[in-house]
């Protein structure tokens, strides 16, 4: 059994608050009584190091002990008094759920030495507790369902932030009248008044989650759900325009050598860093709030986490690279200029004619954007209008009616199927080589559209 972080707090307060008091119990009967036991992390599957375990007797006695486990998650709490007591447990990690572990209770004799085992719950019970009863029943019955849990915070002063919305988004391959085409469903929960949320019954896989609250956001982060289990996060928010956060780390292989000539980048920022014969890197005046980093180096996949960088203290983290990228043998291959390439020439023909709206690789640098709808904000006469989730629907005005329309949306060349929003919430600024944007006038013959074009080339 579970409580809400509200009523739990409030329960933890009158045990310290009754802890406090020890001092002024009467005395008037030995104390030998002895409890020894363990305190486990059913989440983990390991023993909970740190937690303060505290028993207490109701009122009107104000008797009340505590001890903290350690590394293997082991406690002893000796000189007891006789007597019933209320025995629980204290842990950041139920902070960060959003529950608190249930009280239970135990009878202490003279002389007695007893024996308390304690938990965390199980992942199923505590979906139970956070979901709902439909919600875990409907997880029993799909090996495929997990639950995320955390906590928005912002990034400056470590505040909870309330009624942030939290987005979570992934890719599906869709059949319908249009054909197969991609579409990008997603969910969406609202903070507490403490900044917790939940997101209850998502198919295990990879998502993207992202909060924002007003003008503070977090960047796009990658996450992993595994089946049947309760993934935590913790996401701070800033406003885009923040920055000085700094960043140092170390890129290695798995089995720990150092990695030279990584090249490191965070997502939102246009800096960039390489690392040294030591695997070491450093960046400075990075967005603050949570962000994916990303390294890549010749013979590997790249890799990406998530970061938190701060004005305050330099954040220190390890990359490790441990998928290794199989490399051929050296061939030396004749041919013709790609297709890609002759796209691209097209781009710059016709950027030089002077119709329409284009923007470079270059412009995208310099303007930093956090998301394809930033790019669209900046077009002249676009509509950008933010949905319920990550991306954006955005609309001109057609040549045949005053009314703003949806423009048609070329990617590499070929006409995209799904809609705006699934189109922005996909591609990212940093997979971008060039933009091409047409009113219904000034389209060209190759790229038709009625309400005007956005023609997107990707590298």
């Amino acid at each position: 059994m579970t409580v809400t972080m509200t009523l739990a707090r409030a329960i933890a307060a009158l045990l310290l608050a009754l802890a406090s008091l020890t001092g002024w119990a009467p005395q008037s009967r030995a104390q030998t009584g002895r409890v020894d036991g363990v305190v486990y992390d059913s989440l983990r599957m390991q023993p909970l190091a740190g937690a303060i375990v505290q028993l207490v007797q109701p009122p009107p006695s104000r008797d009340a002990y505590s001890a903290t486990t350690d590394s293997l998650g082991r406690f002893s709490i000796s000189g007891i008094r006789a007597g019933k007591y209320i025995s629980g447990f204290l842990h950041p990690l139920l902070d960060t759920l959003g529950v608190l572990a249930a009280y239970g209770s135990l009878t202490i004799a003279d002389d007695d030495n007893a024996h308390l085992s304690l938990s965390i719950p199980s992942a199923a019970k505590l979906t139970s507790a956070i979901c709902g009863p439909a919600k875990a029943a409907s997880a029993k019955g799909a090996d495929s369902i997990g639950t995320v849990v955390g906590h928005a915070t912002d990034a400056m002063t470590g505040a909870p932030v309330p009624s942030a919305l939290i987005s979570v988004s992934w890719p599906v391959l869709a059949v319908d009248a249009r054909g197969v085409h991609r579409e990008t469903r997603q969910l969406h929960a609202k903070a507490n008044d403490e900044g917790w949320f939940a997101l209850c019954g998502l198919d295990a896989g990879e998502f993207q989650l992202r909060a924002e609250s007003g003008a503070r956001n977090s960047g796009y982060v990658d996450l992993t759900v595994p089946p049947r289990e309760l993934t935590r996060v913790s996401l701070e928010l800033a406003p885009d325009s923040s920055s000085g956060g700094k960043l140092a780390g170390t890129v290695t292989t798995k089995d720990g050598r150092p990695l030279e000539g990584a090249q490191v980048v965070v997502d939102g920022s246009t800096t960039t860093a390489s690392t040294d014969t030591r695997g070491s890197f450093s960046l400075a005046a990075l967005p603050l709030g949570t962000r994916m980093i990303e390294s890549r180096a010749l013979g590997y996949a790249p890799t990406r986490i998530a970061i938190t960088p701060s004005r305050d203290e330099t954040q220190t983290i390890t990359i490790v690279m441990d998928k290794r990228v199989e490399t051929l043998q050296e061939v030396t291959v004749y041919g013709k200029r790609s297709s890609r390439m002759r796209d691209l020439t097209g781009f710059l023909d016709r950027s030089k004619r002077g119709f329409g709206h284009f923007v470079t690789r270059a412009e995208i640098d310099a303007t930093n954007p956090q998301s394809v709808c930033d790019l669209l904000r900046r077009m002249p006469g676009v509509n950008v209008a933010t949905d319920a989730g990550i991306g954006c629907s955005a609309s001109i005005r057609g040549m045949q009616s005053l009314r703003s329309c949806e423009p048609t949306v070329y990617l590499d060349n070929m006409p995209f199927m799904g809609t705006m929003s699934e189109f922005t919430a996909m591609v990212l600024p940093r997979q971008i080589m060039g933009i091409e944007q047409y009113s219904s006038a000034t389209e060209p013959i190759q790229f038709p559209g009625g309400c005007g074009a956005i023609v997107v080339w990707t590298r």
